[in-house]
């Protein structure tokens, strides 16, 4: 008997606290065999296949410069946002055509959204096709700026009839083709070259990458993993972003539920697009502009969620279908290869397959004593008495049915699933060290039941929220996009004072986002739960769930990260929260496998003053909130401090104004920054970007942080900033009220102000710092740090940079 099948029957024979399961419902299982188990030595599994680095890690060259400044002039959120409102409309089209996301359906969904992308795809290619045309033989070089901004505004186009995702995304690549041309014109006066010579082939760049673009998102549209990015681009992004990726882009030991989202896309186009141009500046392209080839992140074309959707299926009928104690093994070791293949994180595991043949006999050991005719009742009774009804299985076509037989099956299934995504979060030394195996595998199944089980099967240990007495229970398990909802709807009190210490997406705060949405407090409402699984998307999760009242482009500012904090401070019981990488809280396009949120609909009409309906992402993008951000650019010297007030602040203050209500407007600057500052302090990874490109510092919330700091180094710093933005503000906002009131008039939502401060003192001490220089100590930097830079304050409509 090896050491493993021992620890397994100690598992069961001892009553401790590491099983999960209650007392008396284990007690009542009768005892099974052990399944076969390989004893696994240290080291002896498959190399990961991905084992070299990406890139360098900062920009040296020249060449390198004027990518990162190209790259830096071209992203634009608005991009992105309109890349991710297109993909929703289009897998919303989708989903009102076909009545199931099922694998079997999916060549025909592919041709439907084809279909639709079609008139998108025309549209961006005569355009640009046209300007090229337009721009050819100009020159560009004698045009000031506000000369060719006009010029190309008289270029614009009249767009055919489109829907209206597709007509923001063709006015979304206008604005990138005009940033290319004037990108363009100043860098032919750095580099000594002719405009029209660079800017003719980097257009035919631009117009080759869209038909690329409209195929991942109709991939994404549908459920498939296509590539985020080219391997050249993928080498730019390492170089500008600086990702914490490993070579093959794992975010930390979390997974994301789809390998490519939108942001992604969208960096990916504007990093391709950047290549050309420095290409073209450089010298460093040659041939002809080819549409690329984007291959597939993983499995047959990209297809890796919907195998894993046939599997999950085949893996709950296998489990329905079992006999008392059967072993279930090689059914899970079938299952578990697929799901791998879906995750990222899913490379730790690739090629150790006694890793896995052990896993598959722990697990099936364990469910076994849950499956059968006589032994599957007490669960299925146990999940659909605490709630099942409220949440109510689903069939795949999208009608309510009450099913008890698939009750069991289903929650041994999303067990199954769990335990292994959370033991394939592990690191390599785990599965190379038997005992820490052991423990792991423990470990990750005892969370895997308290997740899915009831829990009152569940020993007190271990249980999530006794309060509450719910459990997750996956929605469409056999669907491309599934995801668990918690069936229990706690209904909670939302004051002003708890809204402001719950954090959300984009380092915002709840309270913020519900104050640019008009929200009166206190209202109270009622709390929809649910937990991520692989391929889970917000606009269709919130979509399929027909009972959280929520509806429209709006709705997925609804949606907030269920951390413990957040779940301490609404519901008193932190352990139903999930600790989230930072990564999968910049933005609401990029989440987890197994994150866990919160969807809060008001239980009376003050409350739904806080969530209007927005039928369009127009509408919807006003809903932005307020928010600051500190971009410290250490090569240039120079820091950005920025400033977005939400459309609801922004006519606020722009009332005040017109009234002459005081400081209104310098009221509303500091309290961003205040709220800011709080974040950043509880936050490491806050609104404080310390980068070292030559590029145009600007808010971006796929920009990460390129230079750690010491804490007391980076409190320095923070109080200089304020000794020297605060006062220069007050003086600004006393000044430029009028100028404020104007931009607040802008159809675009919101306004945004910017402080630049240039020639700041002491950066390259401040470098040194970062790079753990023993002489770049705080009280050297806080006397380096007392010059005076200059400033110079901005104000623009909207969130984009003008």
């Amino acid at each position: 008997m090896t050491m493993i099948q021992e620890a397994l029957d100690r598992e069961w024979n001892a009553q401790s606290e590491q099983n999960p399961f209650a007392e008396a419902m284990a007690e009542a299982m009768p005892e099974a065999e052990s399944p076969p188990a390989e004893r696994m030595a240290p080291g002896d599994e498959s190399a990961s296949p991905f084992a070299e680095a990406i890139g360098e890690a900062m920009p040296q060259s020249e060449s390198d410069r004027l990518l990162a400044q190209a790259f830096a002039e071209l992203r634009d959120e608005a991009f992105d946002e309109a890349v991710a409102f297109l993909t929703e409309e289009t897998e919303q089209t989708v989903a009102d055509r076909f009545t199931d996301e099922s694998p079997s359906s999916a060549a025909e969904r592919e041709r439907y959204a084809d279909a639709q992308l079609s008139p998108v795809r025309f549209e961006a290619g005569q355009y640009l096709e046209s300007l090229e045309q337009a721009l050819a033989g100009q020159d560009l070089e004698s045009m000031g700026e506000e000369q060719l901004s006009e010029a190309l505004d008289r270029l614009d186009p009249q767009t055919g009839e489109m829907t209206p995702a597709g007509e923001e995304f063709v006015s979304a690549i206008v604005r990138k083709a005009k940033k290319v041309v004037k990108f363009v014109a100043n860098t032919a006066k750095t580099v000594g070259k002719v405009a029209g010579t660079l800017l003719g082939p980097v257009l035919q760049r631009l117009k080759a990458l869209i038909n690329p673009l409209l195929k991942r998102v109709l991939s994404m549209a549908i459920g498939r993993l296509p590539a985020a990015l080219q391997p050249a681009a993928r080498t730019l992004a390492a170089k500008i972003t600086s990702e914490a990726f490993d070579s093959e882009g794992t975010y930390e030991a979390s997974s994301p539920t789809n390998l490519v989202d939108v942001e992604s896309l969208a960096e990916s186009f504007d990093a391709a697009l950047a290549e050309a141009i420095t290409g073209e500046a450089t010298g460093g392209y040659s041939g002809e502009y080819e549409e690329p080839e984007y291959e597939s992140e993983s499995g047959e074309d990209g297809r890796a969620l919907e195998h894993l959707a046939q599997a999950r299926g085949v893996l709950i009928d296998r489990i329905r279908s079992a006999d008392d104690n059967e072993d279930l093994a090689p059914a899970v070791e079938q299952f578990a290869p697929v799901l791998l293949g879906a995750l990222r994180v899913g490379i730790n595991l690739v090629g150790r397959s006694k890793v896995v043949r052990f896993l598959a006999g722990y697990l099936g050991k364990l469910i076994s004593r849950w499956v059968g005719p006589q032994l599957s009742g007490p669960l299925s009774n146990a999940i659909v008495d605490t709630g099942m009804r409220l949440v109510a299985l689903e069939a795949e076509d999208g009608t309510r049915e009450s099913r008890a037989d698939e009750a069991a099956p289903v929650a041994l299934a999303s067990v199954v699933e769990d335990t292994v995504r959370r033991l394939a979060e592990q690191e390599d030394y785990v599965f190379e060290n038997e005992d820490l195996l052991q423990l792991a595998a423990s470990d990750a199944f005892g969370e895997a039941v308290a997740t899915h089980f009831p829990q009152n099967l569940v020993r007190p240990p271990l249980r999530q929220a006794p309060s509450v007495g719910g459990t997750f229970v996956a929605r469409r398990p056999r669907s491309v996009r599934t995801y668990r909802k918690y069936n229990r709807t706690p209904e909670v009190e939302i004051t002003a004072q708890i809204a402001d210490a719950l954090p959300t997406f984009g380092g915002s705060t709840v309270g913020a986002v519900l104050r640019a949405a008009g929200a009166t407090f206190p209202f109270r409402a009622r709390m929809h739960i649910y937990q991520s699984a692989a391929g889970t998307t917000f606009p269709r999760m919130i979509r399929t769930d027909r009972g959280n009242g929520a509806r429209g482009a709006a709705a997925s500012w609804r949606v907030h990260p269920l951390t413990p904090e957040a779940a301490g401070l609404l519901l008193r019981e932190p352990k139903l929260g999930v600790a989230t990488a930072p990564a999968f809280l910049r933005s609401r396009h990029r989440i987890a496998v197994g994150q866990r949120f919160y969807l809060l609909e008001p239980v009376n009409a003050a409350g739904a003053l806080a969530m209007p309906p927005a039928a369009t992402r127009a509408a919807a993008s006003r809903l932005a909130p307020s928010r600051a951000w500190i971009v410290v650019n250490l090569r240039r010297a120079r820091i950005t401090v920025g400033f977005y007030l939400s459309e609801a602040d922004t006519q606020t203050v722009a009332d005040g104004i017109r009234q002459g209500r005081g400081p209104v407007l310098l009221q509303a600057l500091t309290r961003a920054y205040r709220a800011m500052q709080q974040r950043t302090a509880s936050a490491p990874a806050g609104h404080v970007r310390i980068v070292q490109e030559d590029s145009e510092d600007h808010e971006d919330e796929a920009a990460k942080a390129r230079v750690s700091m010491p804490p007391a180094v980076a409190a320095v710093l923070r109080r200089r900033i304020d000794a020297w933005v605060l006062p220069a503000l007050a003086t600004w906002a006393r000044a430029n009220g009028e100028a404020f009131a104007r931009a607040a008039g802008h159809p675009d939502a919101g306004v945004t102000v910017r402080v630049r401060l240039g020639a700041v003192p002491g950066m390259d001490l401040l470098a040194q710092a970062g790079q753990g220089a023993a002489r770049a100590t705080p009280a050297a930097i806080e006397n380096a740090l007392r010059g005076t830079p200059t400033v110079a304050i901005t104000v623009t409509p909207g969130r984009g940079r003008k």
